[in-house]
């Protein structure tokens, strides 16, 4: 009898969870069409890349969306179990309030894990797609990403360190470019190119037109033109320049990547940190929103299907916005990454859990 009662509740979640994520998500892609409508009539693309455009960003909808839904489906499901009198009946029979509560906690949970699972896979890539998109097609935008440098400079080994006017990580390119090479603290070679090139079947960056000066013999230096240097410095150009960070566009296994890469050569993290934990908590928030939920009905003790649409978009936009205020705190180091992450979805939790107290059903 119990696993029935189970299965009845858990079968009144997946519904209105469906029906408000097809809605939600379509209200977002038609925002999106309107905002990019006027790009996409300028740019003369065909209609075919702005749907394709308009597709490679369903799964991120989906993800942001969810925890939405999931608010809708606890108000809807526990509304119509009190308006239809199952939830008397069941209280009758025996049971406790939150234990009819979670049946529709656990499809959260199910539903949370999924949005997880979405976020890690399908719904970077597809979001990058969409980006390159509108900005190369639609704007004509070719270093959208900005993989163009200029007057960079980085460490190519212990002593040796290169300067480059024009820094290319698209083309994996390098112009005017310096090298200097040290022994023992002294400036021992330098090698001074009107270009470079990263080498793929040697691991190597080859310099081309330029001189070598070699500062380790007694006397004056020694000048040697050169056509094409092989040189030693194999640092591939993707642990040289970072693209721009597209939070929609990366996976905890990227960012996990780019932290790495910021932390060996010294450069500050605290968005990428953050974006991490976002990311990593992203999936409590529908555990979160059906406590919210449940709190609302019980404490509500009301019906009302138009009502709790609107409650359901209202208040899962207003968790989106807190959700977005603690990033940018964390990116700011006003709050420690895992806080800024964690957060919105406990401090929700809390309220609701005191809700569902105040309410007597825990």
């Amino acid at each position: 009898m119990k696993k029935i009662f189970f299965r009845y509740i858990a079968k009144s979640f997946w519904g209105p969870f469906g029906f408000g994520l097809c809605v939600f998500c379509l209200l977002l892609l038609f925002g999106s069409l309107f905002d990019n409508l006027n790009f996409f009539m300028k740019s003369g693309a065909g209609a075919g890349v702005f749907l394709r455009y308009v597709a490679y960003q369903t799964p991120y909808f989906m993800v942001k969306m969810t925890p939405i839904a999931t608010l809708m489906a606890v108000l809807f499901s526990l509304g119509g179990m009190m308006g239809g009198g199952e939830w008397k009946a069941g209280l009758a029979g025996g049971w406790r309030p939150f234990d009819m509560i979670k049946p529709l906690l656990a499809c959260a949970c199910i539903a949370g894990a999924g949005q997880f699972v979405v976020q890690e896979t399908v719904a970077p890539d597809l979001f990058m797609r969409s980006n390159y998109l509108f900005e190369s097609k639609m704007r004509g935008r070719q270093d959208w990403k900005r993989l163009i440098k200029r007057d960079v400079s980085f460490a190519a080994g212990n002593e040796a360190f290169v300067t480059a006017h024009l820094f290319d990580g698209q083309r994996k390119v390098m112009e005017r470019v310096i090298v200097d090479v040290y022994r023992g603290g002294l400036l021992a070679l330098e090698v001074n190119a009107g270009s470079a090139r990263w080498q793929a079947d040697t691991k190597r960056w080859a310099f081309s037109d330029g001189v070598m000066i070699n500062y380790s013999g007694e006397g004056r230096p020694s000048v040697k033109p050169f056509a094409v240097y092989q040189s030693a410095v194999s640092v591939p150009p993707e642990n040289l320049v970072l693209e721009k960070l597209v939070p929609e566009g990366v996976s905890c296994l990227d960012v996990l990547r780019r932290l790495r890469r910021l932390r060996a050569v010294g450069a500050p993290y605290a968005m990428e940190r953050t974006l991490l934990w976002v990311k990593l908590s992203a999936p409590l928030a529908n555990p979160a929103m059906a406590l919210i939920g449940a709190a609302m009905v019980l404490l509500a003790k009301k019906n009302n299907r138009f009502f709790s649409f609107g409650l359901a978009l209202g208040f899962g936009f207003f968790f989106w916005a807190v959700i977005i205020m603690a990033s940018e705190a964390g990116n700011a180091e006003l709050l420690p990454a895992a806080a800024a992450g964690l957060a919105p979805a406990l401090t929700f939790s809390l309220l609701s859990l005191w809700g569902l107290r105040k309410a007597r059903a825990i």
